[in-house]
């Protein structure tokens, strides 16, 4: 999920197409998707006019994930993950995202992939900025049992 300002502007969620062998590859590769979408989200405000000059900030909840991308010397027990998920550490490296952990108990785009207690989801609700509204019609509408 990205957020522009106040508002959130990309959100996905999706399976992944292909079996990691490990939670730390399973996150990393979601790392890897989400620093496309930096990319593109760059390209259009370029395209819009705006400069992005700060650095994007990518919640993570695997540390090893972090490590992974902050290294960027070849180990041999990443071989196993494809070449194109080490995009990350270019962007990494060129200081256009930065990885930073976030507690399990506080990530927040579990509310798109997870069925919550009331007490998460007013949590995350709140952190999206969402507002409750109550949308209940009783009381609103008279009604009207006569025919003219």
């Amino acid at each position: 999920m990205f957020s522009f300002g106040s508002g959130v502007v990309s959100w996905s969620s999706k399976k992944q197409l292909t079996i990691a062998l490990s939670s730390k590859e399973a996150e990393y590769r979601g790392a890897t998707i989400a620093t496309c979408e930096v990319v593109w989200l760059h390209k259009l405000l370029l395209d819009m006019g705006q400069s992005v000059d700060a650095l994007v900030v990518i919640y993570c909840d695997n540390i090893s994930s972090i490590l992974l991308a902050n290294n960027p010397i070849y180990h041999a027990r990443t071989k196993h993950i494809e070449v194109h998920y080490h995009f990350i550490r270019e962007k990494v490296i060129a200081k256009e995202i930065d990885l930073i952990h976030v507690s399990i108990e506080d990530q927040v785009v579990d509310i798109f992939t997870k069925a919550l207690g009331i007490d998460k989801l007013k949590k995350f609700r709140k952190m999206f900025g969402v507002l409750e509204v109550d949308s209940s019609l009783r009381g609103n509408v008279e009604n009207s049992s006569s025919i003219s």
